[in-house]
């Protein structure tokens, strides 16, 4: 692939990076979360019984960095801390009722905005673009931190 490619792309997934970043929807990302917030409340969301260091390997986060997001997410009374089920000594980290009306509400403000992006676009084409942004986070994923 030439160097003018990888260029290209870099350049595209900024720009999408932008849309979808803090401003980009009706001038905000998440309420009163920040997106480093929002990725941390999701993975929590997504997740039963994860623990402050899972939440930190999945954002490539230090345990320390991952436990400094979920004191402030804490504090906005969206998530709420137990002791792990499966191990005493293990910290794990829950989503509230709270923290499920928002997280739900910004993922379907946002679905919402994609679809709207998409509405052109026949279903093949959809498919192949979800495709294409699954092998890049999937790769990004492999990659790792930069």
């Amino acid at each position: 692939m030439s160097n003018k490619n990888i260029k290209d792309i870099y350049n595209l997934i900024q720009e999408i990076s932008w849309h979808f970043g803090s401003h980009g929807f009706n001038g905000e990302c998440c309420g009163d979360l920040s997106l480093v917030e929002f990725m941390a409340l999701k993975k929590i969301y997504e997740r039963e019984n994860i623990t402050i260091q899972e939440v930190g390997n999945a954002l490539n986060f230090t345990k320390s960095g991952a436990s400094k997001i979920i004191d402030r997410i804490e504090a906005k009374g969206y998530i709420s801390r137990m002791t792990s089920p499966d191990d005493g000594r293990v910290c794990c980290v829950k989503v509230k009722e709270k923290g499920t009306e928002v997280i739900t509400g910004i993922m379907e403000r946002y679905s919402t905005y994609v679809d709207n992006m998409l509405k052109e676009f026949d279903s093949e084409m959809v498919q192949n673009i979800k495709t294409v942004l699954e092998i890049l986070v999937n790769s990004a994923h492999k990659q790792g931190k930069v």
